[in-house]
């Protein structure tokens, strides 16, 4: 009974205390013999983390398939657990069981696409060049689960707002995998200085300018 307890009380501290230092830790990203021609940005809602493209810096292929309002600038792209976006869009929403299936379980994910009309003050903006950009659309466009046809598969929820859809998505939400970490992932590919590994959006944000 005490190595069980000891095991319970343990692991969530272990794991407290590798996010915290991997979220200390940054990459060492090579040096970029390019212009940053571009400016991306990265949101967060106090918890959750969202990648933030001028409309025109979306992949065409990628913005034909996507249903944005009109009057567009910016395009915010979020991964994570399908289940807790569609039945938590305010966290006096949440309850135990979704909490739960999110946390310590592998689940379904999704896309969330949110059209923006205007930029924010809070927006953490990142400078990037023509490579870069073509790096962080491949990623985003490989996070949008497609059918055969190699078509989007939107969600059949009509979203938080009229501004805002969701979309299947590739890969399963864990607490090693969180929607914070497929941002970071998103701008380690991008070739921007960010965390080792940080599955809260402050160890993200600590390594931007």
């Amino acid at each position: 009974m005490k190595n069980g307890l000891a095991l319970l009380i343990g692991l969530p501290v272990l794991y407290f205390a590798a996010a915290l230092l991997l979220s200390v830790l940054p990459t060492h990203p090579s040096e970029k013999n390019c212009r940053p021609e571009h400016k991306i940005f990265v949101s967060t809602n106090g918890v959750h983390l969202d990648i933030i493209l001028p409309v025109e810096n979306v992949d065409p292929d990628l913005r034909s398939q996507l249903q944005l309002a009109a009057g567009t600038r910016f395009v915010a792209f979020g991964w994570g657990d399908k289940e807790f976006y569609i039945k938590t869009p305010e966290w006096s929403d949440l309850t135990f069981p979704v909490a739960f299936r999110a946390l310590f379980l592998k689940t379904e994910t999704a896309m969330h696409v949110t059209s923006l009309g205007r930029s924010f003050n809070n927006w953490k903006e990142v400078e990037i060049c023509d490579g870069q950009l073509h790096a962080l659309n491949n990623y985003i466009d490989s996070s949008f689960k497609k059918n055969a046809t190699g078509e989007l598969q939107k969600l059949d929820f009509p979203g938080y707002t009229c501004q805002d859809d969701f979309y299947e998505a590739n890969g399963k939400f864990t607490i090693f995998f969180t929607c914070n970490v497929w941002a970071n992932n998103a701008l380690k590919k991008t070739g921007i200085k960010t965390a080792v590994w940080s599955p809260f959006d402050f160890g993200v944000l600590h390594h931007l300018p």
